[in-house]
């Protein structure tokens, strides 16, 4: 009996993975407060509704994994940002096989850029991705910036750096003109500092408030950052 169970078996490397494959996000949410993680997984799952079902898991350090099922689910999440819970934004990133959950940079987070005040004649693919660049990295633009209709602004998907304080506006003109402003409103846009610009904190625990206590703070921000018009509605719950 005990030759018998000495044999055991040897297991390849192929054979050893579920045959259902699997899609991962690593995310933390941009606050130092507690966040209920016993209602995380109902309430985004109400709101990405993903088809082929999901996973959350606390993976310690104030970071989550989101596990899906069907590219279709991630892409849908992936395109669909900023997320935030409670207004504290989402950050994510998509795994790689070779990436270790807890030692990923979540730094980033793309977003929808209403370009307002941009003169006629200067909407082009090339001159909106400047303009991303100048906000953070171009991603891509709102094919309907193109479509020859009047509008009050255009939009643009840019990759912000979480760590530096928002744009609000941009300088603009032509070779030989006098220059202008163009202004900057944020879709989805969770929670941030009316001193600082930074997302992810107000000025109740902004430092530059904690190192002049009796000081006067200039707000150089404020709500008027966030966009309202398309796409700018947030969503309630998780948003």
């Amino acid at each position: 009996m005990e030759e018998e169970e000495a044999e055991g078996i040897i297991v390849g490397a192929e054979e050893g993975r579920e045959t259902k494959e699997s899609f991962v996000l690593v995310g933390r949410f941009l606050t130092e407060k507690h966040v209920n993680f016993q209602a995380i997984p109902n309430v985004l799952a109400s709101v990405w509704r993903p088809k082929e079902g999901m996973e959350v898991h606390d993976i310690g350090g104030y970071r989550y994994s989101f596990v899906f099922y069907h590219i279709m689910d991630l892409r849908k999440i992936l395109e669909g940002g900023p997320w935030s819970y409670e207004q504290n934004m989402l950050v994510y990133h998509k795994m790689q096989e070779t990436e270790d959950e807890h030692q990923v940079p979540l730094n980033e987070v793309e977003i929808w850029v209403q370009v307002h005040d941009i003169p006629k004649g200067f909407i082009s693919e090339t001159i909106l991705k400047s303009i991303g660049n100048f906000i953070g990295t171009y991603v891509k633009s709102d094919p309907g910036s193109f479509d020859g209709a009047w509008k009050a602004f255009v939009r643009i998907r840019v990759n912000l750096n979480i760590q530096k304080p928002l744009k609000r506006r941009m300088k603009i003109k032509r070779e030989g003109g006098n220059w202008g402003w163009v202004n900057f409103k944020y879709e989805r846009l969770g929670s941030f500092c009316f001193v600082c610009g930074i997302i992810g904190h107000t000025e109740r625990e902004c430092n530059i408030v904690y190192a002049n206590p009796e000081k006067e703070i200039e707000r150089a921000y404020g709500t008027w950052l966030r966009a309202s018009g398309r796409g700018g509605k947030q969503n309630a719950g998780a948003r």
